[in-house]
């Protein structure tokens, strides 16, 4: 008899839905940025005991149901770059609390966790998965900053659980908080692209790339200005855009010869073409999570040429991938030497089927 009701319990509890409220991200699908990225690539591959409600932001994406288990919720946000993350993430607490039950709300980011307490207190259980320290990037004021910090803070020492895409990030936090240290994991990004790609029109000749939203942490300031130090024939192509009118994207524009070519944000299918035909693939950042663009390029065989800062290292890359950050002269003799291709069976620790067995392991672990 007691066999049988634990027979009958575990049935049930294989049969219950576990609902998953996610924010801080603009949204998706074919949203440009890497959290968006991360998300659509998880969210859409998880098994369908979960359900799951993602919050996207007015301006990006639609409120559309992409598969019996997979919705995406738009609500209001400010189209102001500091605001626009705080703002949207207290609306989706608010929403999700008034007409959502959820077992876990999943904070992504650091700046939405400013709000880690009020979703503590409306929901049985708070994740928050940490990209990235945006209050190094170089684009925030002093207010700005000061709101990433609280929010790092806030996760680290109160959220049931924290994701890191960044192992040295992991680290660095277990040494912070080594009482906390058992609340944190490691849940890397991987990379996806579509089987087929698709040829950009009136793009002739070899040709760099360089993959990217138009901030200044991504180091394209450097990149400009050590290409027009080179002698070379080719072209540097840039894909990616910008979220906001700023001078950062002018300054850039107004140093870039006639052979730099802003493409614009690009899909897969293109990205899989210009990883495919580039001469190199180049990533000269200053600040990053897990740079899945990098994995996408060695995926095609592109040879690499990254910056030296240690979420780059992460990546296990062969050393002569990297340059010195900030060396601009470094980083020509690199464009010189064309960098160097890495060996592919590094990507099998970016599997996103791998990845998203790990997060609901997890989930099942904090929901139990």
């Amino acid at each position: 008899m007691l066999l049988l009701v634990s027979l009958i319990n575990i049935v049930m509890k294989s049969n219950i839905k576990i609902k998953i409220a996610v924010s801080g991200l603009r949204g998706f699908p074919n949203v440009m940025g890497g959290v968006e990225t991360h998300c659509e690539e998880l969210y859409k591959r998880l098994p369908k005991k979960y359900d799951v409600i993602v919050y996207g932001r007015k301006g990006y994406c639609e409120s559309r149901k992409l598969s019996t288990t997979l919705k995406v919720k738009v609500l209001y946000s400010p189209k102001k770059q500091f605001l626009e993350t705080p703002i949207h993430t207290l609306v989706s607490i608010l929403h999700c609390f008034v007409f959502n039950r959820v077992d876990v709300f999943h904070l992504h980011g650091i700046g939405g966790s400013i709000w880690l307490p009020l979703a503590k207190l409306f929901f049985p259980r708070v994740l928050v998965t940490h990209h990235s320290q945006n209050y190094e990037h170089q684009k925030w004021g002093r207010i700005a900053r000061w709101v990433f910090r609280g929010g790092e803070k806030l996760a680290l020492k109160y959220a049931d659980t924290v994701f890191f895409v960044s192992r040295s990030l992991l680290e660095e936090s277990k040494t912070r908080y080594p009482n906390r240290s058992s609340h944190y994991h490691f849940i890397a990004n991987g990379f996806s692209l579509p089987e087929k790609a698709q040829q950009l029109q009136n793009i002739e000749g070899s040709f760099f790339l360089a993959v990217g939203r138009l901030v200044p942490e991504k180091g394209f300031h450097d990149l400009i200005e050590a290409f027009n130090q080179y002698e070379g024939a080719e072209k540097l192509l840039i894909a990616g855009g910008a979220d906001f009118v700023n001078a950062y994207t002018d300054l850039i524009k107004s140093k870039a010869s006639e052979k730099v070519i802003f493409l614009g944000q690009r899909n897969k299918a293109e990205l899989k073409w210009l990883y495919g035909n580039c001469r190199s693939f180049v990533m000269p950042s200053y600040s990053e999570g897990l740079p899945i663009s990098a994995l996408e390029a060695v995926s095609c065989g592109a040879p690499i040429i990254l910056s030296d800062i240690v979420q780059n290292l992460d990546l296990g890359f062969p050393m002569e991938c990297y340059f010195k950050l900030g060396d601009v002269t470094a980083l020509r003799s690199n464009l010189e030497s064309v960098g160097t291709i890495v060996d592919k069976a590094i990507l099998g620790k970016y599997d996103w089927e791998k990845i998203s067995i790990e997060y609901t392991e997890y989930i099942n672990q904090v929901v139990v």
